[in-house]
């Protein structure tokens, strides 16, 4: 072969090769189908051995919460605990962003910090809030969605608790068209919040009213975590029923 032939193939296997272009993290989660996303949040390697444990009783609740969450979306999680849901929506949200949220008095009787702190270095469009569920300050970009879930309840059991002035904060804290996504163990009729601090449950219908005068609308109320065998009288925490309670799925609309 000549010379000038030699030089030319050398220089042809020398040059970069022209390789189609990769398509970025957040765009293939963005493609995902919702239970590729639910499948993929639980599976994520990074998330804590102990939280898996709870995977199998909580998947159903997974879904419902994780379907009214898109990628992109910025997304409260409040009494975060800490952070089952909020590793999840990290995953969820793709390249949006997550706020954890939980009062100080639970971080420190739960010793929650750890915890939090460990969750936070590892997903870094996670950041932690530590204040009171009605003082959580305004964003400068308001949120798509608030997460509650399984704690509405908690917040009568605070200390100098109003509902009036917590929905309206959460209101504020939401977009026009915003949705809060809540979870909750359903007590018997005509119980209202009066469980809340013994049996850690709410009635349905008090939660509903809540919402209703705050100025928020239905957008769905679900029937996904129902149970109809549970007769409303036992602790959530007892044996018998952990995992199994009859729970509200419910989702309020900001107009």
């Amino acid at each position: 072969m000549k010379l000038k032939s030699l030089f030319a193939v050398s220089v042809f296997l020398m040059a970069p090769l022209a390789l189609p272009a990769l398509a970025s993290p957040a765009a293939d989660c963005a493609k995902q189908t919702l239970e590729q996303r639910v499948d993929g949040a639980l599976a994520a390697a990074d998330r804590p051995a102990d939280q898996r444990e709870r995977d199998a009783v909580r998947k159903a609740e997974v879904t419902f919460l994780l379907s009214h969450v898109k990628p992109g979306d910025r997304v409260l999680d409040i009494g975060a605990g800490q952070g089952y849901a909020s590793w999840l929506l990290s995953s969820a949200v793709c390249n949006g962003h997550v706020v954890s949220q939980n009062p100080q008095g639970w971080v420190d009787y739960y010793k929650m910090g750890p915890a939090r702190d460990a969750m936070a270095a590892a997903r870094k469009n996670i950041s932690l809030l530590t204040v009171d569920f009605d003082k959580i300050p305004a964003s400068a970009k308001p949120y798509d969605v608030i997460f509650m879930g399984m704690v509405y309840h908690d917040t009568y059991n605070e200390k100098g608790h109003d509902t009036a002035k917590l929905t309206a904060s959460l209101k504020s804290l939401l977009k026009p068209g915003g949705l809060i996504v809540i979870t909750d163990h359903d007590t018997a009729a005509g119980k209202g919040f009066s469980e809340t601090n013994t049996t850690h449950r709410i009635e349905k219908a008090q939660v509903l009213a809540d919402f209703k005068a705050a100025g928020f609308t239905v957008a769905e109320d679900s029937a996904v975590l129902a149970n109809t065998s549970d007769d409303h009288t036992k602790n959530v925490f007892d044996p018998a029923i952990r995992g199994k309670t009859d729970r509200m799925a419910l989702v309020f609309r900001k107009p």
